[in-house]
């Protein structure tokens, strides 16, 4: 009992210092603040102090990391990167990272909870709170990326029926908002005297996305044919069609993820509480 009342306060300092190292807050207030971070501009470059922390450890941890592992985390890390975090850590850094949170999970196991099985599960929820900012921005960037690219790709066709190539469309859609627009803003600055649509299928196979892999797949072949505008008119329609067919299906299986959560969380308290009321008459008489 001790140690279930311990475990969710591991998660709750867990999580507090992932947090805190990842989101430090910097000092802007006064003259040595100011002459601080004059000081310290050429530092910026360097990597973050957890991950130089965490050099030591990725030398056992890249015995571990397997081809097939390595991609799913350089995917995770290339959509949180999108979004605007984890920037500049590699497969093996955020993989190290976990290790070193998993590490300290089974240590205070150990000391605290002085229970081998206790000591594994709290090594287990530190690996998955380490994991879980990357997995769940890289998620949701995703998501958006998708619903927001038949609209880009239709804008695309629209740029296409006023005469103008295929290249020149993408570089005028570009400059819009969207997270489709920004990904092709990077595509084009990293395409300078190369072809852009090459370098858009390479930048889609570092994805690792397959919607992405097929439109630049798709997008080589529409710029080899004719009838350019209607071939786009159709994949704009397919990737729409795609996009909502996925989003139908995850909501058809929101209701079957929940029940497990309503049963933990609702039946079972529920149940307890009812329970200790019925037998707690009989307890008193016994005692």
């Amino acid at each position: 009992m001790q140690g279930l009342l311990i475990l969710p306060g591991m998660l709750v300092t867990f999580c507090l210092l992932f947090l805190g190292l990842e989101t430090l807050p910097k000092m802007r207030q006064g003259r040595a603040a100011r002459i601080l971070e004059e000081s310290t501009s050429e530092e910026r470059d360097l990597p973050g102090r957890l991950q130089q922390a965490l050099h030591p450890l990725e030398g056992p941890v890249s015995r571990i990391l397997g081809p097939a592992m390595r991609r799913k985390v350089e995917s995770d890390l290339y959509w949180a990167g999108q979004g605007g975090g984890w920037q500049g850590w590699s497969a093996l850094q955020w993989l190290t990272l976990q290790v070193f949170a998993a590490l300290i999970g089974l240590l205070v196991g150990i000391l605290l909870l002085r229970s081998p099985l206790m000591a594994v599960a709290a090594a287990w929820v530190g690996g998955q709170v380490a994991a879980r900012p990357v997995r769940a921005s890289s998620r949701k960037v995703r998501r958006q990326f998708l619903s927001q690219l038949p609209e880009y790709i239709q804008l695309t066709t629209a740029q296409m029926a006023a005469g103008v190539s295929l290249e020149e469309a993408l570089k005028r859609t570009s400059r819009t908002e969207s997270l489709p627009a920004r990904w092709m803003r990077q595509v084009i600055q990293m395409s300078q005297g190369r072809s852009l649509l090459g370098q858009l299928q390479r930048e889609a196979e570092a994805s690792q996305l397959p919607e992405l892999i097929s439109l630049g797949v798709q997008l080589r072949f529409i710029q080899r044919g004719t009838a350019q505008e209607q071939l786009m008119g159709q994949l704009s329609a397919q990737i729409a069609a795609d996009s909502i067919g996925a989003a139908e299906l995850r909501a058809e299986k929101i209701g079957a993820e929940l029940v497990i959560p309503m049963v933990l969380f609702y039946f079972l308290p529920f149940l307890i509480s009812l329970m200790a009321i019925i037998a707690w008459p009989v307890i008193q008489g016994m005692l």
